[in-house]
C-alpha cells in the first residue's frame, strides 16, 4: 500500500508533515478500529483484565496532542505578531512573502505534534500486527 511513505528522520525534513499525516492517519485508524471493536465486544478480557487498552490510549493521546498543538500554534502566532509589530514600528510595509511564510510556519508548527504521534502509532501498531 502506501507504506513507502513512512519516512526516516532525515527524509521527513524535506516532506510536509501534512502529507505524512494524510497518508498514515487512515492507516492508523484502520489498524486501531479492530482493537477498539474487540474491546467493546469483550470488555471483560479485551485488555487482559485491566482497564484501558487501545480505546483509552486513543482518547488520552488525542487530548494530549491537541493541547500540545494549541500551545505550539499560540507560541508561533505570538512570534509572528511580535515580528510584524516590530517591523511596523520601524516603518516597514508588510511583505506578502514574509506573511505567507509566517502562516506556513504556524500551520507546520501545529501539525508537527500530530505527525509525530501518527508516525509513532503507525510503527507501534504495525509491529503488533506482524
Amino acid at each position: 500500500m502506501f507504506t513507502h511513505f513512512l519516512l526516516t528522520d532525515q527524509e521527513s525534513e524535506s516532506v510536509s508533515s501534512a502529507l505524512e499525516v494524510m497518508i498514515l492517519a487512515p492507516m492508523v485508524i484502520a489498524m486501531r478500529v479492530p482493537n477498539v471493536m474487540y474491546e467493546l465486544a469483550t470488555p471483560w478480557h479485551a485488555s487482559g483484565g485491566r482497564r484501558g487498552g487501545e480505546g483509552e490510549k486513543a482518547v488520552i493521546e488525542k487530548t494530549a496532542v491537541m493541547v500540545e498543538s494549541f500551545g505550539v500554534v499560540h507560541t508561533e502566532m505570538l512570534n509572528t505578531w511580535t515580528e510584524m509589530t516590530t517591523s511596523a514600528m520601524r516603518g516597514e510595509l508588510p511583505n506578502v512573502a514574509k506573511v505567507s511564510r509566517s502562516m506556513q510556519d504556524i500551520s507546520d508548527a501545529g501539525l508537527a505534534p500530530v505527525a509525530k504521534r501518527v508516525r509513532a502509532n503507525y510503527k507501534r501498531l504495525k509491529s503488533r500486527a506482524a
